[in-house]
């Protein structure tokens, strides 16, 4: 899962390069709507924003702010399903974790 989560980070923090809050392009950090620990949205990039350190602190915070945030940048359509999938919990495979794996390799330089 380590390197999952690395793959995934830095395929997301390249593709936007740029925090998604304020701009900044220094110490971007990819940062999760809902906890990595509801697995199966984990790997999601609906449930990601791109934040450099600073705002990703900021925001961790202020979690109503944050919400608010989140719901001006991804849209209420996006927080409504994120909302569905993290309240319908269903284990997931290795293979699961395969694929991600086989999907990130290969968009970044790892």
């Amino acid at each position: 899962m380590k390197k999952a989560d690395r793959l995934f980070s830095e395929y997301w923090r390249n593709k936007i390069g740029k925090c998604e809050h304020c701009g900044s392009k220094d110490n971007l950090q990819l940062c999760h709507i809902h906890t990595r620990n509801i697995r199966k949205l984990r790997y999601e990039r609906k449930n990601t924003i791109v934040m450099c350190a600073s705002c990703h602190t900021h925001f961790h915070n202020k979690p109503l702010e944050f919400s608010y945030f989140v719901a001006e940048k991804k849209g209420r359509n996006i927080v409504d399903w994120l909302i569905r999938e993290s309240n319908n919990l269903e284990p997931l495979s290795n293979e699961f974790y395969s694929e991600v794996l086989e999907r990130y390799k290969h968009l970044t330089n790892n």
